[in-house]
């Protein structure tokens, strides 16, 4: 089956709203590199969601092969502690990404589709610790668009061609 006899391959991008200007210009970087695989990109605007983001996003992500998710870093928390007064005290993360990129992935994770992730220096929380990239969930560097990801594109290529 030929890239025309199924349509475009299309490729979920997500990626906090608001950014420095260094990180647009990585994110910028990340759909120019999709963009040559050729994947089509869909992303979600901070005002796409309309009334139910669940709906919208749960329908979006119907409709695309895989998934990408950028942790850029969004909270600063030098000085947190998770589960504090309990045996499993520790320091917390000190970069967090947007929540929303961890509702993705699980709506992903649901779906089968394969999810990409690539977290700003320091950002480590949830899907975002390489700990857990196995199987569906794969990670590579942020400052390096497309390192190490030919393992994605080929799941995302397969997931297109078992869904045409």
């Amino acid at each position: 089956m030929t890239h025309s006899d199924t349509g475009p391959v299309r490729v979920f991008l997500g990626a906090p709203s608001i950014l420095t200007p260094g990180q647009q210009t990585t994110l910028e970087r990340w759909v120019g590199w999709l963009e040559r695989q050729p994947f089509q990109v869909v992303r979600l605007g901070r005002d796409g969601h309309g009334d139910d983001p669940w709906h919208t996003l749960s329908r979006l992500l119907t409709q695309v092969d895989g998934i990408v998710l950028l942790g850029f870093r969004q909270l600063h928390a030098p000085d947190a502690v998770w589960r504090p007064d309990t045996g499993e005290e520790s320091r917390s993360a000190r970069w967090w990404t947007s929540p929303w990129l961890q509702l993705e992935a699980g709506m992903a994770v649901a779906l089968s589709l394969p999810v990409l992730v690539a977290p700003e220096d320091d950002v480590a929380e949830g899907v975002f610790q390489p700990e857990t990239w196995n199987g569906q969930v794969r990670g590579t560097r942020l400052s390096t668009p497309g390192t190490g990801t030919g393992d994605w594109c080929d799941a995302v290529r397969a997931h297109r061609e078992h869904r045409a």
